[in-house]
């Protein structure tokens, strides 16, 4: 691979757009997989950091020229020890307004903390002193190790004691990483990371630990991460300075279902920009606010405080049944909810459904055309009426039968309230209800509906692109 221009002026383009990213992990405490997407606005803000590392070839930024110290230059970055990665998050304080942490992974040139930076996760005085003995006794049985290997005499107990060493050594450091998530909880790094093969070196380290567990600490709510690599390509060649990664799946993964716990809980952001906010809504958790305040907590109300006062008052451009699951749409200013509006109305937007219904569908693909309507004595229950019912229209295919149940694609061209529950379950349509409806069919306690929003595609109402999410079912 040719050799990059040491401080180039331009920056490499992402293989994928950063707010595409999405850095996230299992967490054991709930069983939920929790994302979090890079954005926009981090985009920026990572870009501006790069622009001053360029500029400035130092990450002592908060100091002029004069009193710069030459440990923090950028040609740490071009020599023996190569680049490393850097992380920028944008968050909102308690007060709404805007901060952007910055944090660098591991240590910088034997640094564990630098001015203006998000440090570790640990007491560095507390680091130092648990390991500075120890490390040294390690270093004296690795010369003493050798000593004997040359003369020919046996070694072996030597390299038992530093073996017994490193690995008390390592749990004890362990110990003193302390992780915070957004519900308030702390647990030491051994109690949270999920894997088989033991905790690698560096866990905990990489940005975006830094910068979700300073934000949690702090009461700061995180809006959008974007992480990038700097200087000389690793040894590896899987890191190219100036371009943007995800969160690392062996060091990162591990522990980020932990920290994510308490963000927002109940929704995972797919994707967010200055117009738009696409998420994946739970089954059993409301879109936009019922009536009383027992029913006020929804995927509208979250948002809103992600968003903070300039959100619309009903940023939802659509909504889903709350035991559907799967990929909502809402807009970030009035203009976008405007435009997006019209698409819907216009039925220019392209929604695809993914559901298990009961029995055997015999039948391909087909269309089905309903007229139906609300019935004010049963409440939210809808009849079908061909005199004063709204016709719905769908489109199906089969995709695989599953013992006595078919696997169901529904493309609504409408979107009317419980338009593919009744579509599936009235007999001039499927005739064979979605599993676990509970209104339309039949639904055993503790199980869910099994009817998930899958795909979604619409034009951008800022930039006018074509965008397309997915989102694949969760049965």
């Amino acid at each position: 691979m040719k050799k990059k221009e040491r401080f180039s002026s331009g920056i490499l383009l992402p293989a994928r757009k950063p707010q595409e990213f999405r850095s996230g992990g299992l967490c054991a405490r709930c069983g939920t997989m929790h994302y979090f997407p890079g954005s926009d606005e981090a985009h920026r803000e990572a870009l501006l950091l790069m622009e001053e590392l360029k500029d400035r070839q130092r990450i002592d930024l908060h100091r002029d020229e004069a009193t710069a110290d030459p440990r923090f230059s950028t040609d740490y970055l071009f020599g023996e020890a190569r680049g490393q990665m850097f992380g920028v998050m944008v968050c909102r304080d308690a007060n709404g307004c805007k901060q952007v942490l910055r944090a660098f992974s591991c240590q910088y040139n034997g640094e564990w903390e630098v001015e203006g930076w998000v440090g570790p996760l640990f007491n560095v005085a507390a680091f130092q002193e648990l390991t500075v003995d120890v490390e040294r006794r390690i270093k004296e049985l690795g010369r003493e190790i050798e000593a004997r290997e040359t003369a020919g005499t046996d070694a072996q107990p030597l390299k038992q004691e530093r073996r017994g060493l490193s690995r008390q050594l390592m749990k004890e450091i362990h110990a003193l990483y302390q992780l915070t998530n957004f519900r308030g909880e702390t647990r030491p790094i051994a109690d949270v990371f999920l894997g088989t093969n033991g905790i690698p070196t560096g866990a905990g380290d990489c940005c975006a630990p830094k910068l979700l567990i300073h934000a949690a600490k702090h009461n700061l709510t995180p809006l959008g991460i974007a992480e990038f690599y700097w200087g000389e390509e690793n040894r590896s060649q899987t890191r190219e300075h100036g371009r943007f990664y995800p969160a690392c799946q062996d060091k990162c993964a591990p522990i980020l279902g932990f920290l994510l716990c308490g963000l927002e809980t109940g929704i995972n952001i797919l994707y967010r920009d200055e117009s738009i906010l696409v998420v994946e809504k739970p089954a059993g958790f409301l879109a936009v606010p019922g009536r009383g305040p027992e029913m006020a907590d929804c995927v509208e109300s979250r948002v809103k405080k992600i968003l903070g006062p300039d959100c619309p008052n009903q940023p939802a451009v659509h909504r889903l049944d709350m035991d559907t699951s799967g990929i909502m749409l809402l807009a970030v200013t009035a203009a976008a909810h405007r435009a997006l509006s019209q698409q819907f109305a216009d039925r220019q937007v392209e929604k695809k459904y993914i559901a298990v219904v009961e029995g055997i569908v015999k039948e391909e693909s087909g269309t089905i055309e309903l007229p139906f309507r609300l019935d004010p004595d049963n409440r939210p229950y809808q009849v079908y009426d061909p005199v004063q019912g709204k016709m719905g229209t769908s489109h199906w295919r089969r995709l695989s039968v599953e013992g006595n149940r078919t696997r169901i694609e529904f493309s609504p061209l409408t979107g009317r309230t419980h338009q593919l529950r009744l579509h599936a379950a009235h007999s001039n349509g499927l005739g064979c209800p979605i599993v676990g409806d509970r209104l339309y069919g039949a639904r055993k306690e503790g199980n869910r509906m099994l009817l998930h929003a899958t795909e979604l595609s619409f034009t951008h109402p800022t930039t006018g692109k074509n965008m397309n999410f997915s989102s694949p079912a969760p049965f």
